[in-house]
């Protein structure tokens, strides 16, 4: 494919034309030949799994940093606690995503919410508490009860996603 620079005679004149006679412009790569075995894997080390061998990355799963490492999609519902109440009593998130519920002390007074099973208290020492909530489909929610008066709050999916 490539014309040889060096073409002349044999007792050492440098040639009189050095300008190739074609040149290509397509980059070109070399590609290794394909073989029929499988990838060669190092098997983890059996164990408790609490540092009991040494594992090799083998994807960007693994390794630190790499892929699979991001948070993932949620939305948040703050709520916050002053003057003896929980306010606000309606959060609307975009359904189908994880919400992380929490509540905060704007006063430092004690406040406590029961919600999904948990119970969140902030104030004092405890500015906040947070909790994360599966997911909700469109119209369910999450209804939270506050321990001292019985009021309810609401985490509705009525709210679109997005910016």
């Amino acid at each position: 494919m490539l014309l040889a620079a060096g073409c002349g005679d044999d007792e050492g004149e440098a040639p009189k034309n050095t300008t190739p006679a074609f040149t290509n412009t397509t980059p070109t790569t070399e590609t290794a030949p394909e073989t029929e075995s499988e990838p060669e894997t190092e098997a983890a080390p059996e164990g408790d799994g609490h540092g009991g061998g040494h594992e090799t990355p083998t994807s960007p799963e693994d390794q630190p940093g790499g892929a699979g490492d991001e948070e993932p999609a949620r939305t948040e519902a703050m709520l916050t606690g002053r003057g003896g109440r929980i306010t606000p009593r309606l959060v609307r998130v975009p359904p189908f995503l994880a919400v992380r519920v929490t509540l905060r002390s704007a006063d430092g007074e004690p406040y406590a919410l029961r919600i999904a099973g948990r119970v969140l208290r902030a104030g004092g020492a405890l500015a906040s508490a947070s909790a994360e909530l599966d997911g909700l489909r469109p119209g369910k929610a999450y209804v939270g009860t506050e321990v001292e008066t019985g009021v309810t709050v609401r985490v509705e999916a009525s709210a679109e996603p997005g910016p």
